[in-house]
């Protein structure tokens, strides 16, 4: 019975990841820090505006969060974020660089969006170029 349930909450996620997709544009997937890596968040959706995906590691969720929604939400109103760029945020300033390993840390991202045969969807680093404050 444990299985039903467990597959019935994943199934739930899936389906609350999809419709959040489908009215915001991306969803965000926390992942949890364990003893091989540590905590990090990153953007499920950009895929499909043609635009690589976002991930942030070792930030508080609620600033991740708040980073990632921010970006997100200029590649919703049509800019095309770019590694080596800086990119001014209301809690701070963050570098975009190129995250080659997707594969390996944007499972839910290539699930949907990585064509069957093809290479993992492109993904961006955000890393804080100071502390973040939480807005």
């Amino acid at each position: 019975m444990e299985h039903i349930a467990s597959t019935h909450q994943a199934d739930q996620y899936d389906a609350w990841q999809r419709d959040t997709i489908r009215r915001h544009g991306w969803a965000l997937q926390p992942m949890p820090g364990d003893e091989d890596g540590p905590s990090y968040v990153y953007t499920v959706g950009l895929s499909g505006f043609g635009h690589p995906e976002l991930i942030l590691f070792a930030t508080a969720p609620g600033v991740a969060a708040r980073v990632l929604n921010d970006l997100g939400e200029l590649v919703r109103l049509g800019r095309g974020l770019a590694p080596g760029e800086r990119v001014r945020l209301r809690c701070g300033d963050v570098h975009l660089l190129t995250f080659p390993e997707s594969a390996d840390w944007l499972f839910a991202a290539n699930d949907l969006y990585r064509a069957p045969g093809g290479p993992p969807v492109s993904a961006l680093l955000v890393v804080p170029a100071d502390e973040l404050a939480p807005v």
